[in-house]
């Protein structure tokens, strides 16, 4: 991930989403949570969930050290299910502000 970026991530879990009542996907660096995002900000579509970082999402990383992502899921029966942990780097960037015109 680059900071200052907005991407995309998409995420397949091994059933249909409407089976969710909510969904958590946790970002951290160092063991420190830096980004949450839930329900409302993901859109489903059968078994995939979808959710965007804001320039502030991604600026809150620091470069060069490695961070990570975890999906956790609650279904209407209250069965929490949690991902495995998945890492990944964080790319250098120049700048360190909001770009906006």
């Amino acid at each position: 991930m680059i900071p200052g970026s907005t991407p995309t991530h998409i995420f397949t879990i091994p059933f249909d989403t409407e089976l969710l009542k909510g969904i958590r996907i946790i970002y951290s660096q160092n063991d420190e949570i830096l980004v949450i995002k839930t329900t409302e900000d993901c859109t489903t579509n059968g078994n995939v969930i979808t959710t965007k970082l804001t320039q502030e999402d991604t600026l809150k990383f620091k470069r060069g050290v490695g961070a990570e992502v975890q999906i956790r899921l609650l279904t209407a029966d209250g069965t929490c299910i949690p991902s495995v942990v998945k890492r990944f780097g964080v790319a250098k960037h120049l700048e360190n502000e909001v770009f906006a015109v």
